[in-house]
């Protein structure tokens, strides 16, 4: 079994377990996170953050247990020097409670720390000619043997303490034994299985596999008689190897913040920092101190004590000065204790998994499926996981992450979503009312439209509506539908000229699982068979490109669609309206419009007049928009004089309804009193210099200037889409005078 592995629950996909995982070491299998046991280094953090409880840890306390009952070998426990920090109670009473579960024998790992030092010490003063890492954090050893392979000569080739302490008590012992390690760390669990330390450490239990053991035999440590630690080596110094720098202290090294040629590296980012610092050679030669928790009094068996950081630090080293002063003051401490030698040499393997590699284009292309375009595009927000959004792409290529797992690619689609049903609910909404109250007006053109909308919703024939931009398109095909019998089914609005050209396929016909690189599992339905039995309106239809318009050419004939990577066709009820404010016969004569797919859509034809073409019509819209407007932002209402009217229906609105309800919504906000006169409206809607409403009064000098004044201001803002900075250069002023203004006159 191996050390972390997965339970199959409810997975939500919250990737706290990518984000974790310093080498996105997880796949997504369907809609389970699971490990990638081959390139797992045992970490065990992604066990501690998943709030579902997805990984667990291998637990060998059953074995333990069977080799404690077992009279006929001794049961021997090492304790790292991290212990002192994971239990109120001092160490001998543990000992005591120890030898009250079963074992015989007690060592603290710290006389192995001890022994490491020693040899780190000796490494130390021979000439180093590259960075050198420390090896007793096994996860740093699994970093660099599974997807660091190139590192594997900067690691020192020394055991850990764990290893030198088990390995001389075997050798010591004259009968069988079974020797059990106690620590914070689940990836010492993988160390013992390794070549190098076979034949020393035989089980390895968590602190808080410990408690358990306590806890089910009813054993209180501070309860229990103190009992005396077994020892063969001075101990002491290595007492302080859990925290970070705690070997070099152990090897009496300066750290010294002067000497270049040692450094302490502690947690994850700073560890994968220097690894890449190693590869790409900007690392001088050194001896690197190399944590991959910030000591291993942060190991993972830590992640839910209550207690901080600082304080398991203190208890650590008032431990190790304790024991330091106490054995200064022992006249019968052993001299020649110190003489035990390392005997066991370590040698690494390059473990790294063979990995295809994506051109750059399949990059690009995977990048594009989330809508990532440009560099700009590129957040890097690490939300998924990865550390930047290629490395996700490249996990996409690879079939362990998945598009969805993009924040802000997720987040808009979602909000597509949200956009679609809102205008589902907003057009039931509508369809409740007679077309008379929907289409304001009674101008002929307004007739016309009525009209058109009711003969239009009767049948299943293909709609074409032309017309300049604002005119209502997108409001009369929304009536056509909610006129019709298909008023309660689907009305999907699709923006041709929105959607990349890349994606459009997709989009309307949807796709299968597998049809490429990133998508999504069990495929996609399209836009057009989320309108079946309903409405699909293609605005803007001659955005379209002419490759994709033989392939609507194609639905529209045969009534059925086939997604992206799919063998099978599936039948369509839908009823398609088209909008494009661009000439389609001159679109043709360009090359730009197939002339076959035209006189497919060609069947209904309207051209919505523009509201230049309806004058009459703009007082009952002035009217309906004021109530519209002040009803949505909550406004005062306010009424229109005469004379300002006479200048919005001579006015030609190149803009149509939309611009002249963009004009209203700023003079509701702008207009002081509660009616708007001809001296409020914006001096570019003037038919010609003599009815300007400022000349039609007689007034001060200084106000009529600031009238002026302040329009020119409010035209410059409109022409640069409120870019002020831009707006003071057309006005050719400095930006604080330009600012002045603004506040002098009250514009936001």
């Amino acid at each position: 079994m191996p050390i972390v592995s997965d339970v199959k629950t409810t997975c939500k996909k919250c990737y706290s377990c990518v984000r974790g995982c310093p080498v996105n070491a997880i796949r997504f299998e369907g809609d389970q996170a699971e490990l990638m046991k081959e390139e797992c280094v045992q970490c065990g953090f992604c066990v501690n953050v998943c709030s579902q409880k997805n990984k667990v840890i291998r637990s060998d306390r059953s074995a333990v247990e069977k080799s404690l009952r077992n009279r006929r070998n001794i049961t021997i426990a090492i304790l790292a020097p991290s212990i002192v920090a994971a239990f109120e109670e001092e160490p001998n009473r543990l000992v005591g409670a120890l030898k009250k579960l079963g074992f015989d024998q007690v060592y603290e790992v710290a006389q192995g720390a001890s022994m490491v030092a020693r040899e780190y010490a000796k490494l130390y003063r021979e000439p180093i000619s590259k960075p050198m890492l420390t090896s007793p954090c096994p996860v740093i050893v699994n970093m660099v043997e599974r997807h660091y392979p190139s590192l594997i000569h900067h690691l020192a080739p020394i055991v850990s303490p764990m290893i030198a302490v088990a390995d001389y008590i075997k050798k010591q012992q004259k009968v069988s034994s079974d020797i059990v390690f106690f620590g914070p760390c689940v990836a010492k669990k993988t160390e013992i299985d390794k070549e190098y330390a076979q034949n020393t450490v035989d089980y390895v239990l968590l602190f808080s596999e410990l408690k358990a053991m306590f806890d089910e035999n009813e054993i209180d440590p501070g309860k229990v008689r103190p009992a005396a630690f077994n020892h063969f080596y001075e101990e002491c110094r290595g007492q302080v190897f859990p925290v970070a720098g705690g070997l070099l202290k152990a090897a009496e090294i300066s750290t010294d913040i002067l000497n270049n040629k040692i450094t302490v590296v502690e947690g994850k980012k700073e560890v994968l920092e220097t690894f890449r610092a190693i590869e790409e050679g900007k690392l001088e030669p050194m001896l690197i101190d190399i944590l991959y928790c910030k000591g291993c009094i942060d190991g993972p068996d830590f992640f839910h004590d209550n207690s901080s950081l600082q304080y398991r630090k203190r208890k650590v080293i008032e431990f190790a000065n304790e024991s330091i002063a106490k054995r200064a003051g022992d006249p019968e401490r052993p001299v020649k204790k110190n003489k035990v030698q390392i005997s066991r040499r370590v040698y690494y393997k390059t473990l790294q998994q063979q990995r295809t590699i994506p051109s750059e284009e399949e990059i690009r292309d995977i990048l594009a499926k989330s809508q990532k375009y440009s560099k700009e595009d590129e957040l890097n927000c690490e939300a998924c996981g990865y550390e930047t959004c290629r490395e996700k792409a490249i996990a996409v290529y690879r079939g362990i992450a998945e598009l969805q797992m993009c924040l802000p690619y997720l987040l808009g689609q979602k909000e597509n979503e949200v956009y679609y049903y809102k205008k589902r609910v907003e057009n039931f909404m509508e369809s409740v009312k007679e077309i008379d109250d929907r289409i304001i007006g009674h101008s002929d053109a307004i007739r016309a439209i009525k009209n058109f909308i009711v003969n239009a919703s009767k049948t299943n024939s293909n709609v074409l509506l032309l017309g300049e931009s604002g005119t209502g398109k997108t409001y009369i095909a929304n009536n056509i539908h909610l006129c019709g019998e298909r008023r309660n089914e689907a009305f999907v609005h699709i923006n041709c000229s929105a959607i990349p050209k890349e994606l459009i396929e997709a989009e309307l016909f949807g796709y299968e699982e597998g049809a490429f690189t990133g998508a999504r599992k069990g495929g996609s339905t399209g836009k057009f068979q989320q309108a079946d039995r309903g409405t699909i309106f293609l605005d803007e239809i001659a955005d379209m490109s002419p490759a994709m318009q033989a392939k609507l050419l194609q639905v529209i004939q045969d009534k059925e669609v086939q997604r992206v990577g799919g063998q099978q066709t599936i039948p369509l009820d839908v009823k398609i309206i088209t909008a494009t404010n661009k000439d389609l016969q001159e679109e043709i004569k360009k090359g730009n419009f197939r002339e076959d797919l035209y006189h497919r859509i060609n069947v209904l034809t309207f051209t919505v007049p523009s509201l230049r073409e309806r004058p009459e019509d703009i007082p009952l819209l002035v009217e309906y928009l004021m109530d519209k407007l002040t009803k949505k932002y909550q406004l005062p209402l306010k009424t229109v004089s005469k004379e300002a009217m006479k200048v919005l229906c001579e006015y030609k609105w190149p803009g149509n309804v939309r611009e002249l309800e963009n004009l209203l919504e700023r003079l509701l906000n702008m207009v002081e009193g509660s009616q708007i006169r001809e001296k409020h409206v914006p001096l570019h809607l003037w038919k010609n210099e003599n009815i300007n409403p400022l000349a039609n009064e007689v007034q001060p000098l200084e106000n009529l200037l600031e009238k002026v004044e302040k329009e020119t201001i409010l035209n410059a803002l409109k022409s640069t889409n409120n870019n002020r900075t831009k707006a003071a250069n057309l006005l050719r002023v400095s930006r604080s005078n330009f600012y002045e203004k603004l506040r002098k006159y009250g514009i936001d």
